[in-house]
């Protein structure tokens, strides 16, 4: 977008308070103005604003009428100035981003807690979904909307900052085909906060789903009657919305594809994580012993299916093995109660990462053919920056998160910009920025925090403490790190968003998040299906699990040797720890990115109340300098950030001064001659690109449109002299036929009168003769109809099919939907040749159903990649219906269609997908193969979905369509009439005969 008019000069338009979109564009910027512009533009709901190319959104903490159907429809490949800034915007940019330069995007969606992150996603998502005018988008939109309920409860929590907090990163990446149609999703997930599982701050709350246990029908059996009862939920009141919200999750969890044995496993899991957080311990300092009442341990464990003496040996002591013997190291209570907690949090973080891999699986691309060539479009949406006061492990490595993405950013928007620049030999001394590569460093080289902390890790008398100790000692240099002298277990850190304390309470322990093998061989053995699963899987080096069953648990087919020898390998398997799986996924996540074209949304929170209308200065202020706005409006406006080479340029806007030429040479001088005719400034161009700045894309752009519009209307010409040349010749032709018809029946009316008189003759003369007694002449007599022809075992077996699917499948509704009309998946009595000819062209899954010329029956035929497969359908002795070697069976035809529309048919995975309809010739007329299965006398049957669907009043009916010759006249169901033998002339009362001077049109 161009800049708008600078501060008054002479006799300028004045600059308007709040009425500039694009900050960027602003002569004079500071943190006051930024500030008092947003703070203008609040006040008036335009909740978004950009800079540059980076959106800000402050989180109007009410409904704004502002994304509806009309609304959206508005962004839709339109020029970023034409409309106001809008998530729309960055969702449509990133969408046609993508098909016009093929490169996949991404969007990282940053702000604090309560700042509206994840509702900027969700409507980037479905403006993403909606532009790809696919039905697979408007499925997959549903099933996001459908799953959404299913992650909310398990990874959002209530904090004093936002009633629904997502508790987790989470990066959303759409799947496109090679025509941009969207084909599935997958998620990621980052970070999960386990450790709320077992503490919550003052004011915050467990993760929904424990509260949603309340409110369940097996509450009872489940041992849940108050919050109150449970440490896990301490000072936690019951949700009020308990059973609304749960009747939802249970919705997510069919949709998703739980069955009812799985959930009961699911919630029996969870109640037991709570039962398991009222388990108490007391004792020495060299031995603790469980101080709770037997019960509460025993409904533990029969809830989580394990044994109660082995999780209560597990709890109290660590065996270990050493040169073949076997070490018992009793634990303090304070051990015991880590020891209980770790495995809370396992257990919860496992089930977590189940259920992510089995939403995937539903997400998931479901044809091959959409898993090559593809393109993607990705969604972030994670934590901000934290600094609360009192800031632990968790919050280290949130906000590391932060440096890196901050350190993204810098890098897509300003480094490589510099690097680009020296390379091109294009000036850019006037532009520089903050670098906090060196502070990432300090936290993932070999002597690093990260690094420091895992080694620390492995010391059996490591503390906290000796943990701060050791960074002080490596990186007391560092200029980011400072010592407490006050506190020996606190440090600071110097993050670009400024300095934050933390204490190192927890480090260790939060880092190892390890049990003991005895613990993971009791759960690895649980009679509760789920917690085995996830305990028998494998955490991989981002934390991601990997089940023993990806799929789905109710498949299940390992025999118990296999099992047990997973048992052994997975327990003494040791898991990386949290820091080492940290840095191990923020790295993939950043190298994904990094190749993308990127998208910036920063969402910005008013106020702590959540208050409508209510925009506190400071507060915003403060996150404004955590995301370096100020930074960012300096750099968009000093820099360069479109670089095309010099035959993108001339491909995307050469037409702006050659016109529609070919083999325009791309050159300097002749992208220099495109940049004078648009009469841009402050272009520059280098060794082998163009540097443009952000808005001078906008321009030309709008400047191409005039071309856009000028096609269109040439199109629209062409269209309208094609269909009137069209419809004149269909009216002339249809003037022709109302003639020839015409003049057909005037000339049988001539004949009739002719045979009249002829029979009036005739009659008279027969009477005369019968009078006189003489006998009738031998031309007289009718003649005996014809013998039938002879008819081949082939066309006795086609008949005796079409007889069978008139007297027995048509009465059952076989093929046809409840309004008669035939299934656009039926097709009539064609050979397998024909069949392979009418899919070759169709897409996978793509099928059709056929009747069976050698038997009673059908045969079904689908395409998959490479050629098609066809089964035979067969019926019992009770009429039902199945596939040939698959165990489904169905009442009906119709049914099993269904099915087979919804599950797979074999261990390949192969669907139903698409109805394959009949042929439409060059008129639009569908050439309807099953004419012949039609009864005698059903000529005003229905017919099929798509030739009803049509409607054509202005054009004469089409011929009735025969698919057998008339000459067979005893032909079961071939709709022709018998022949009529005459002699050299026409017997008494017998019709006129038909005279055609031409075929009819078909």
């Amino acid at each position: 977008m161009p800049p708008p008019p600078r501060p008054p000069k002479g006799g300028a338009k004045p600059w308007v308070k709040g009425q500039t979109d694009d900050l960027a564009s602003m002569a004079a910027l500071d943190e006051h103005i930024l500030l008092a512009e947003l703070e203008e533009r609040y006040k008036h709901d335009q909740i978004y604003t950009y800079v540059g190319d980076i959106l800000v959104a402050i989180n109007p903490f009410k409904r704004l009428n502002i994304y509806t159907p009309a609304i959206a429809a508005k962004y839709h490949d339109a020029v970023k100035s034409s409309n106001s800034p809008h998530i729309f915007a960055i969702a449509d940019q990133a969408y046609y981003g993508m098909k016009r330069t093929g490169k996949n995007q991404c969007a990282v969606v940053s702000g604090e807690s309560g700042a509206g992150k994840t509702e900027s996603a969700k409507y980037m998502i479905k403006q993403i979904i909606d532009l790809s005018h696919t039905p697979e988008g408007a499925n997959l939109e549903t099933k996001i909307i459908q799953v959404n309920p299913l992650l909310e409860a398990f990874g959002n929590a209530k904090t004093t900052m936002n009633n629904n907090s997502s508790r987790f990163g989470k990066y959303t990446e759409l799947i496109f085909d090679g025509r941009g149609g969207v084909t599935g999703a997958k998620i990621s997930e980052y970070l999960l906060e386990k450790v709320r599982v077992v503490t919550q701050n003052d004011g915050d709350r467990n993760f929904h789903i424990f509260y949603y246990l309340f409110g369940s029908t097996d509450a009872s059996r489940l041992g849940l009657s108050r919050v109150s009862d449970f440490s896990y939920l301490y000072g936690s009141d019951i949700m009020s919305d308990n059973q609304s919200m749960l009747t939802e999750l249970l919705e997510a969890l069919k949709v998703v594809g739980f069955s009812g044995d799985e959930q009961l496993d699911m919630r029996s899991a969870l109640a037991g994580i709570l039962h398991m957080g009222n388990i108490a311990f007391d004792g020495s300092d060299d031995e603790a012993h469980v101080s709770s009442s037997s019960g509460v341990l025993a409904k533990a464990a029969e809830l989580l299916g394990l044994d109660a003496a082995a999780m209560q040996e597990g709890l109290l002591c660590t065996v270990t093995v050493t040169r073949g013997e076997q070490i018992r190291k009793k634990h303090n209570p304070t051990h015991a109660r880590d020891v209980r907690d770790a495995l809370s949090k396992q257990i919860y973080g496992r089930i977590f990462g189940w259920i992510v891999s089995q939403v995937n699986f539903l997400l998931a691309p479901q044809s091959v053919s959409s898993q090559t060539n593809t393109t993607s479009i990705g969604i972030l949406d994670i934590f901000g920056f934290e600094n609360f006061v009192v800031n632990g492990f968790e919050q280290l490595c949130i906000n590391v998160t932060n440096e890196q993405l901050q350190n993204f950013f810098n890098k897509h928007i300003f480094e490589n910009e510099l690097a680009e620049y020296r390379k091109e030999g294009v000036d850019a001394t006037q532009i520089s920025f903050v670098d906090n590569g060196p502070l990432l460093d300090m936290f993932f080289t070999k002597l690093g925090m990260f690094s420091l902390l895992d080694e620390e890790c492995h010391f059996p008398r490591a503390s906290d403490r000796s943990l701060v100790q050791k960074y002080a000692q490596n990186l007391q240099k560092q200029p980011y790190y400072e010592t407490n002298r006050m506190d020996e277990d606190k440090f600071t850190l110097k993050h670009y968003a400024g300095s934050v304390e933390y204490t190192s309470h927890g480090f260790l322990e939060r880092n190892r998040d390890t049990l003991a093998p005895a613990l993971v061989s009791c759960c690895q053995k649980s009679a509760n299906a789920i917690i085995q699963d996830v305990f028998l899987g494998t955490l991989t080096e981002t934390g991601a699990l990997q089940t023993a069953n990806q799929s789905r648990l109710r498949a299940r087919t390992q025999s118990q040797s296999v099992a047990a020898d997973r048992r052994m390998s997975t327990a003494s398997r040791k898991s990386p720890t949290v820091g080492a799986q940290f840095t191990t996924s923020l790295k993939i996540l950043m190298q994904n990115m990094m190749t993308c074209s990127a998208h910036f949304v920063r969402c910005i929170k008013p106020n702590l109340q959540q208050n409508p209308g209510n925009f506190i200065g400071d507060f915003v202020n403060k996150q404004l300098s955590y995301t370096g706005m100020l930074e960012t409006c300096r750099i968009r406006r000093e820099g360069y950030s479109y670089r095309p080479r010099y035959d993108e340029f001339m491909d995307s806007f050469g037409l702006l001064a050659y016109g529609s030429k070919q083999n325009i040479e791309p050159s300097r001088a002749t992208c220099e001659k495109v940049m004078q005719v648009s009469q841009l400034k402050g272009w520059l161009m280098g060794r082998s690109k163009v540097f443009l700045k952000y808005w001078h894309v906008e321009q030309l752009d709008k400047q191409l449109r005039r071309f856009e519009n000028a096609a269109i209307v040439l199109q629209k010409w062409g269209r309208r002299f094609l269909a009137q040349k069209l419809l004149k010749r269909l009216f002339l032709q249809s003037k022709q036929e109302a003639k020839d018809g015409a003049s057909f029946i005037q000339s049988c009316g001539a004949q009739f009168r002719g045979i009249a008189q002829k029979l009036q003759k005739q009659n008279a003369q027969d009477a005369a003769r019968k009078a006189s007694g003489k006998a009738l002449p031998t031309s007289h007599r009718v003649a005996p109809p014809p013998p039938r022809p002879e008819l081949s075992e082939a066309e006795l077996k086609r008949e005796a099919s079409i007889m069978w699917f008139q007297t027995k499948e048509v009465p059952r509704g076989a093929a046809q939907d409840a309004g008669g009309k035939f299934h656009p998946w039926f097709h009539g009595l064609i050979s397998r040749k024909e069949a392979e000819r009418l899919l070759a062209v169709r897409s996978v899954g793509c099928f059709l159903v056929r009747l069976s010329e050698n038997r009673f029956g059908y045969t079904l035929s689908y395409r998959i990649r490479t050629r098609c497969r066809h089964y035979m359908v067969e019926q019992d002795a009770k009429g039902r219906y199945a596939l040939v070697g698959v165990e489904k069976i169905c009442s009906s035809l119709n049914e099993l269609i269904n099915w087979f529309q919804r599950n797979q048919i074999n261990e390949e995975g192969e669907m139903l997908r698409e109805p394959c309809g009949q042929e439409v010739d060059e008129f639009g007329e569908e050439q309807c193969d099953y004419g012949e299965l039609l009864p005698p006398g059903k000529s005003g049957f229905k017919g099929s979905h798509a030739s009803s669907a049509r409607d054509e009043p202005d054009l004469p009916p089409p011929p009735v369509a025969r698919t057998a010759k008339p000459g067979r006249s005893g032909s079961i169901g071939s709709g022709a009439p018998p022949s009529v033998s005459r002699g050299s002339k026409p017997a008494a009362g017998a019709p006129p005969p038909v005279v055609r001077s031409s075929k009819p049109r078909h």
